[in-house]
């Protein structure tokens, strides 16, 4: 089996289904507008405990993510620099890889 040559390599290989940048930004998207907790989170993006904490330490430790207390429950909010990640990570994949032209090209084939 070839070794990965690069990081990116490694983010998208350690995961079955959806590479840590997904992951990353759908807890991002989640917790924009309203905060949310890590059970509703856990349920909505369908991930293990361990990776929503592992997720929810690393987007916090680069604060694009805060902790709120609502009532005695934690919970997330994506902070002003999370926003703006976001908005640059979807920019950056609508440059490079012009989804519309791809539906478009899927739906004539």
């Amino acid at each position: 089996m070839n070794e990965p040559n690069n990081s990116l390599d490694v983010v998208v290989m350690n995961s079955s289904k959806r590479s840590k940048f997904e992951i990353w930004s759908e807890v991002l998207e989640s917790c924009l507008r309203r905060p949310r907790s890590q059970t509703w989170l856990l349920r909505k993006i369908r991930l293990k405990t361990k990776t929503i904490k592992t997720t929810l330490q690393f987007l916090e430790s680069r604060d694009l993510l805060e902790q709120i207390e609502d009532t005695g429950i934690i919970k997330y909010l994506t902070t002003e620099k999370g926003e703006k990640a976001l908005i640059q990570f979807y920019t950056l994949i609508i440059e490079f890889f012009d989804l519309k032209a791809t539906t478009k090209d899927e739906k004539s084939s």
